[in-house]
């Protein structure tokens, strides 16, 4: 029994040709009674629309598979360029924090340094204080060692003449008094004289 002819390039090729060798025989001779019926009959027009419907299921998972494989090439393609992209900017985010990093420790090496020379500085103005004062406390004790001394002094002087004026009479003390006050008398009556002849 010879094989039914095959339609070319039509929609039931493409199904014999998805369907097993064992099958293909029958479904052609299907189609070959399709092909006797007439062109309006419901039975051809069902059977056309069932024959697009298998084609189009079996060629829209490829299809998908097809479009899936793109895209997960695409999804491939731009996850290796968000990950370099995300090195790169790790690495550039690491680089700028080392550099913070160093630029702070530097700051803190300045700061500490100008905080070692105030603390110097004020240890050497400290010293230099406290050697002023110790100068000035041994003046001022010479000072006070020798008013003290001047005082005793005075003391000793003052002792001296309240016993000297103890010692003098009421007569002692007029002559002198009388002796000064003839003196000047005398005195002025010579400034007198002068100035009349002159």
């Amino acid at each position: 029994m010879t094989a039914p002819a095959r339609f070319p390039d039509s929609v039931y090729d493409r199904i014999g040709s998805y369907l097993p060798t064992d099958q293909r025989e029958m479904f052609f001779r299907y189609v070959a009674n399709l092909r006797t019926l007439d062109t309006g009959d419901p039975l051809l027009l069902l059977a056309e629309g069932m024959a697009v419907f298998t084609c189009i299921s079996r060629q829209v998972p490829e299809a998908l598979a097809g479009e899936r494989e793109k895209l997960l090439a695409e999804f491939a393609r731009l996850c290796t360029k968000h990950e370099a992209a995300t090195a790169n900017a790790t690495a550039d985010t690491r680089a700028m924090f080392a550099a913070h990093q160093k630029l702070l420790e530097q700051n803190i090496a300045t700061w500490h340094n100008k905080e070692q020379q105030t603390a110097r500085s004020l240890d050497m103005c400290a010293e230099r204080f406290e050697e002023s004062a110790d100068r000035g406390i041994s003046r001022l004790e010479g000072v006070c060692a020798a008013l003290h001394t001047a005082t005793k002094e005075h003391q000793v002087a003052a002792m001296k003449a309240q016993h000297w004026f103890n010692r003098v009479t009421l007569g002692t003390k007029a002559w002198p008094l009388a002796a000064c006050t003839l003196g000047g008398a005398m005195a002025t009556v010579i400034v007198q004289y002068f100035l009349t002849r002159s």
